[in-house]
């Protein structure tokens, strides 16, 4: 009788002790990645047991497994609530340890996709998850150092910045945001200093992968415009024939496409790091400084309207109208209904005395966005009285006039 009540008292521990139904269920659809039936085995857990942290835990890794990363932060959020210490030691050991990365994947996307809804309390709070299982990544610091600046926290947003260059001296993205806010408080110094030191950092990783996708063929900018445009468009099926026919890679996609990724992201760092120094030389009355790094930019980053209008002004300024021209045409290739790009083809048309082309710009292209532009009928006035027509350059220069005395 005595050695019955054991095995009974052992088999009642032995239950008592074994996770809950829902647990073990949830789990095995884990495993088996049935990661909706894993999450509602583990939302049955939060209802039965609403105070146990790891119910909630599990709901988080369920909701990974469907994508839902914000809903993913929340569930792990809400097992921080239960028991803060618990579950941050369960973030980082799960699985022995083989999962600290998908977790700071989920809470760095949770931070992105807060953002970019301006929720910003709920991303910067996903983010300080994020720097308790990765502190020294890169990453999870400039995106709270975007989020802070478009708080209009200028002084935390340069802070998270300077923190990446503490553990990363030669990071390329914190160099260029440091090198930015400079910029906006017209630091100019500074700002080319940071500037420059990100040029050098992106110019590394450009160069490498450079020389890995185009390996196979020669260089040029046109292939590098279209695989781009490709990427940037989603056309994966044209681009996956790109890399097969143009790039001589017969997987395709399937083994480049994380360096054609790296590549866009490394050519617009690099653009937009020689389109700020360019900027600050204009800035500074530096021309030749200012060209070489504006003509670098509008090479990286092809159809740039910014870019594009800021070296064809330039060249404009230096009495180099052709050359102008081009960028500019590039310019309202991008943006059909841009006037400036309109107006500044005529302007180098008519410097080239091609009256006649500047007319047909002006009248066609310039006149229909900004009617009213007293610049633009005073240089139509022009324009007519060179090719002799009196009648219509009075006609214009009359139109001028008149808003110029309404205006006043």
């Amino acid at each position: 009788m005595k050695k019955v009540l054991i095995i009974l008292l052992f088999i009642v521990l032995f239950f008592i002790d074994c996770p809950a139904t829902w647990e073990n269920a949830c789990k095995i659809y884990i495993r088996q990645g049935e990661y909706a039936r894993a999450k509602d085995q583990a939302l049955v857990g939060t209802k039965t047991a609403p105070e146990y942290y790891g119910a909630y835990c599990l709901l988080g890794k369920a909701e990974i497994g469907l994508g839902n990363y914000v809903e993913a932060s929340k569930a792990f959020q809400e097992a921080y609530k239960r028991d803060s210490v618990v579950t941050i030691n369960w973030l980082k050991s799960d699985e022995g340890g083989k999962n600290i990365s998908v977790f700071w994947q989920a809470f760095y996307n949770a931070a992105l996709k807060t953002s970019l809804e301006k929720n910003y309390q709920e991303a910067l709070l996903n983010l300080q998850f994020a720097k308790q299982l990765d502190p020294i990544n890169a990453s999870q610091y400039i995106l709270e150092g975007n989020v802070y600046a478009d708080m209009g926290d200028k002084n935390r947003a340069m802070k998270s910045y300077q923190k990446v260059l503490e553990f990363d001296k030669e990071n390329a993205e914190a160099s260029y945001f440091i090198g930015k806010m400079f910029f906006d408080k017209q630091v100019y110094d500074s700002c080319i200093f940071y500037t420059n030191n990100s040029i050098k950092a992106f110019e590394k990783d450009y160069e490498k992968l450079k020389n890995l996708l185009f390996k196979n063929v020669e260089f040029n900018q046109n292939l590098v415009s279209e695989m781009i445009t490709l990427y940037k468009e989603k056309k994966r099926d044209a681009l996956d024939q790109f890399i097969k026919v143009k790039l001589g890679y017969n997987e395709g996609l399937t083994t480049q496409e994380k360096n054609v990724e790296k590549f866009v992201k490394e050519n617009e760092g690099y653009g937009r790091s020689h389109y700020l120094v360019g900027i600050v030389y204009l800035n500074l009355k530096n021309d030749t400084l200012a060209l070489n790094h504006l003509t670098r930019s509008a090479e990286l980053l092809i159809n740039d309207p910014d870019a594009l209008y800021f070296l064809g002004e330039l060249l404009i300024r230096m009495n180099r109208w052709l050359e102008a021209r081009k960028y500019f045409e590039r310019l309202v290739a991008v943006k059909q209904d841009d006037f400036a790009g309109w107006f500044y083809i005529g302007v180098c048309y008519a410097q080239e005395k091609n009256y006649k082309k500047a007319i047909e710009i002006y009248e066609e292209r310039a006149l229909p966005l900004e009617p009213e532009n007293i610049d633009l009928l005073t240089d139509l006035a022009f324009a007519y009285r060179e090719i002799g027509n009196t009648k219509k350059a009075m006609e214009y220069l009359q139109k001028a006039d008149k808003l110029l005395k309404e205006k006043k």
